[in-house]
């Protein structure tokens, strides 16, 4: 089969490729792409291979060029990167993750859980008060972002400010956020020097939310003397944590809605259940795999499915294949809200960078579509969706709909 060009947004317009995933999967799961204005590299479309290079870090590493598709362009550039535990191995990984573990304990989610189902009720409140929606402009990405701009104590004066900043850098390939296609890197600057503002509110208010804790926050050498966090990475945390929260959720909510209009009879059986089942979570997750790719670069020679991956080569990790695998799951492309088991690799497949924020994402969406099931009892559309310009993230720009409340 013909190439197909992951690295063009243009091409995940029209949907996931998944015939071509499919085709790779059972043909050439470990299949070498050329890229237009880059090195190459290795896609790598089966779920048992991608969990071998998520989990082997030590062959494969975030650390040596970052985990975006694109190379960074400049030293500068790669130096920011690494700034974000994402983009780090072990042993600055782990110490990094030590250190801003407490932003996601079962307690901090426990407390967290009023304000969201809160959030949740005005969010409906707005969806059954309006004759018509776009969903994901109106409601699905305000869910994730006004739960961590209140994490962060980003005060709400400044939302209509800070979210369309999180989708500039977010979806910096799509022009109705990115209208003139900056660079990631360029639109960041502006984020993080927001970050910066708010670590120093933080410093001189004092207080006991997550920006104080992560300021205090302090884990020992191995001489004794004590580690933390400079602002430049607590910045960086807000912004990565602002980014994956707020897409990943917003489009595994959107995914729902879409297949709630699209499918009535699901959405009857899944309301007649009086709740969200976390099957119906984890489903969403594997189905829509909104992060739909991580990228690794090889340290060393060696053999992956029967081909030889050379140290410094490219080598990036499909969630989109391997969570439609059909050596792992039975009937991969049929949604099953009560699909047992489902180990998907949604949030990354164990090892060291297992989605720090999973849980509170998970959270996120039982909640929304908890308040969802019992409020709502029809979905139709009311014009064309439209998919988002990325090869990053998997989901809708556009998602117009009219909601009937019981």
């Amino acid at each position: 089969m013909e190439r197909i060009d992951l690295m063009d947004p243009d091409v995940f317009v029209s949907g996931v490729p998944h015939d071509y995933f499919t085709w790779l999967r059972a043909h050439d799961p470990v299949a070498w792409h050329d890229e237009k204005d880059g090195t190459g590299y290795w896609l790598i479309a089966r779920f048992d291979d991608v969990v071998e290079v998520n989990r082997d870090w030590r062959r494969y590493s975030n650390w040596l060029r970052a985990s975006s598709l694109e190379d960074p362009v400049s030293e500068e550039e790669l130096r920011v990167r690494r700034l974000v535990f994402v983009n780090q191995d072990p042993k600055q990984h782990t110490r990094t993750r030590k250190l801003v573990r407490g932003a996601f304990t079962p307690r901090r989610l426990q407390q967290l859980t009023g304000q969201i189902e809160a959030i949740c009720a005005d969010l409906v409140d707005d969806l059954l008060a309006a004759d018509e929606v776009d969903f994901v402009h109106d409601i699905s990405r305000h869910l994730p972002f006004r739960m961590v701009a209140r994490m962060f104590g980003v005060p709400e004066a400044d939302w209509d400010m800070v979210l369309p900043w999180v989708e500039q850098v977010t979806n910096n390939q799509e022009p109705a956020h990115n209208p003139g296609l900056s660079s990631r890197f360029e639109v960041q600057r502006k984020a993080l020097e927001y970050g910066h503002e708010l670590i120093a509110r933080a410093r001189r208010d004092g207080g006991d939310g997550i920006l104080a804790e992560l300021l205090d926050a302090r884990i020992e050498r191995e001489d004794g003397t004590f580690d933390q966090l400079s602002d430049d990475e607590i910045a960086s945390f807000i912004l990565v944590v602002v980014i994956g929260g707020v897409e990943t959720t917003s489009h595994t909510v959107a995914e729902a809605i879409g297949l709630f209009a699209d499918r009535p009879d699901l959405y009857d059986r899944l309301t007649a259940a009086g709740e969200c089942p976390p099957s119906l979570v984890e489903e969403l997750v594997r189905w829509g795999s909104p992060a739909m790719n991580f990228r690794r670069t090889a340290t060393e020679d060696h053999e992956l499915g029967g081909r030889t991956i050379k140290a410094g080569d490219k080598v990036v990790m499909s969630f989109s294949s391997a969570n439609r695998d059909e050596r792992h799951f039975a009937d991969p492309h049929t949604f099953d809200p009560w699909r047992t088991p489902n180990d998907h690799i949604g949030f990354g497949g164990g090892g060291p960078h297992f989605c720090v924020g999973a849980q509170l994402a998970r959270l996120d969406v039982r909640l929304m579509l908890n308040e969802i099931l019992r409020r709502v009892t029809r979905f139709e559309r009311t014009g064309e969706p439209q998919r988002l310009r990325s090869n990053a993230f998997a989901g809708w720009l556009r998602l117009p709909v009219t909601a009937t409340g019981r």
